[in-house]
């Protein structure tokens, strides 16, 4: 009897070690789709900033044609076009997934876009799980990246951005690395890695490979692996051919209009807490003194890659992402040299607190941000609403708001002046030189080629205007005429709602 109760139970007890894993994927599930009303709102598909939309609309542009990687962007900074530095694979990931909701949904481009990097993420944390799986204190790698709030929103629903998959990749080169450290043969994996992630961005990538590259020639001497270079070589080839790499020119107004860009601001150590815990501070240590006492070199790996992208996230905060990856990739190491496992856990847990103080404002917010999040909603229904009234009409450039033009294409199908990427900095420029214009702006319009122009709240325009071109509005900029009296622009009113402006400009008038 008690023989066939224990062959009845053993599927079940095989999946008990996985059970808490999945608890965490679920809970990390949650975080990732905790803005899912702001995203699947009246039907549609809402991105979560500009960059998003302009990744889409290269989607589109795939879909539409033949799957020929896109090296200029027409639809931004109308008419010249960019060079952006946006790379094919995430562009790939999305048409495949596309391809694989289509029969089941329609918008499934769309909705595609919108589930790619929360995917990821799901993908980054099963192949931890499995990795640390049976591993002490294993787990704690994959709390950290569940609740994490910029880990969240790197692979937050809506937001298809290349982070998302450069996270993912970067965790594998870093577990192989580790492997690697360890005595076991992970080159092939980590040269695939390494090289998908400096195919998907030449910036964080390579320095975070330079890094551990001196590391491995100063600290743990390495067979050199024939294939695994070969390897690494043959992806780097493979993505000059597809996307090629160039360097953006300079332009005078990147510091200025930088100001606006949230991950190029500077960090803090307070931000830090909020965003890993209390062991920010405790971890780097933790592992230079089990270095020091232990000589395995692999603490001296973890220890030097969490202060350099430590201190490269209070310089620009776009590098938390990887910050809080590689913080979460040691705890089993750094919690390890605690004796006792409930000890350990109990530190890891209360060093959460900041954490969860993080989340509760963010899931319970004051009525300030409730208030702004509201009209964020707001304003990108009424842009949609908007955008779309040009949908059909002769293709002609769009002078909008450079905040809102990603999403203008992606709506209208017609190209706009300014963009979100800082390759776009000459059409941003020339946009709100027009809204700060005391005249009519026609030489501007003629100079881009621009058949309708979008007007929005006026203060807010006219007020990153001045910030981006350095200068003082004069007392009637044509931004604040437009929205305030429509009715008397040289420019014919096609369309108006509660926040924007939508004029044509007559061929004959520019």
């Amino acid at each position: 009897m008690l023989g066939a109760a224990s062959l009845f139970l053993r599927p079940f007890k095989a999946l008990v070690p996985w059970f808490f894993p999945a608890l965490l994927l679920g809970l990390a599930f949650s975080a990732f789709t905790w803005n899912s009303d702001a995203v699947f709102y009246g039907g549609n598909v809402y991105f979560t900033d500009g960059d998003c939309y302009a990744r889409m609309t290269r989607v589109r542009l795939l879909e539409q044609s033949a799957p020929v990687p896109i090296r200029q962007h027409d639809f931004e900074n109308y008419p010249v076009g960019t060079r952006p530095h946006t790379t094919a694979p995430l562009d790939f990931l999305i048409l495949g997934l596309d391809a694989v909701m289509s029969p089941f949904f329609s918008g499934s481009l769309s909705l595609a876009g919108a589930w790619i990097s929360p995917l990821l993420g799901l993908s980054m944390l099963g192949f931890l799980a499995f990795r640390f799986r049976g591993i002490r204190f294993g787990s704690a790698t994959i709390a950290l990246l569940a609740v994490s709030p910029v880990i969240s929103h790197g692979f937050l629903l809506g937001r298809p951005d290349h982070q998302s998959l450069l996270m993912l990749l970067i965790a594998v080169a870093l577990i192989a690395e580790v492997d690697m450290w360890t005595g076991k043969n992970r080159a092939l994996l980590s040269a695939a890695a390494w090289s998908m992630a400096l195919w998907v961005s030449l910036f964080e990538p390579l320095i975070l490979l330079t890094v551990t590259l001196l590391l491995r020639f100063f600290f743990r001497r390495l067979a050199f692996d024939r294939r695994a270079m070969a390897v690494f070589l043959a992806i780097l080839v493979v993505g000059f051919l597809v996307d090629g790499f160039h360097a953006a020119a300079f332009d005078a107004h990147f510091a200025r209009w930088s100001q606006n860009i949230g991950e190029l601001r500077h960090g803090s150590l307070a931000l830090l807490f909020r965003w890993a815990g209390w062991l920010v501070l405790i971890a780097p240590c933790l592992l230079l003194a089990g270095y020091a006492r232990k000589r395995e070199p692999v603490f001296l790996l973890l220890g030097a890659l969490i202060l350099l992208s430590g201190g490269l996230t209070l310089w620009h905060l776009r590098w938390g992402y990887f910050f809080v990856l590689t913080l979460a990739i040691s705890l089993p190491w750094v919690l390890g040299l605690v004796r006792w496992r409930i000890a350990g856990w109990g530190i890891f847990v209360i060093s959460l607190w900041p954490v969860a103080a993080e989340w509760e404002t963010t899931l319970y917010p004051d009525d300030a941000t409730f208030r702004a999040r509201a009209e964020s909603v707001v304003d990108a229904v009424a842009l949609r609403d908007a955008a779309i009234q040009l949908k059909g009409l002769p293709l002609r450039g769009v002078l909008a708001p450079w905040w809102f033009s990603p999403a203008i294409v992606w709506w209208s199908g017609q190209p706009c002046v300014a963009g979100t990427s800082h390759q776009s900095l000459p059409g941003i420029a020339e946009a709100s030189g027009f809204y700060l214009s005391g005249g009519t702006g026609r030489e501007i319009l003629e100079r881009r080629k621009v058949g309708y122009i979008v007007a929005y709240e006026p203060d807010r325009v006219i007020s990153n205007a001045s910030m981006i071109l350095g200068r003082s509005a004069p007392p009637d900029p044509l931004g604040k005429r437009l929205y305030e009296h429509p009715q008397t622009s040289e420019y014919p009113l096609l369309y108006a709602n509660r926040y924007f402006k939508v004029f044509e400009v007559p061929a004959g008038q520019k």
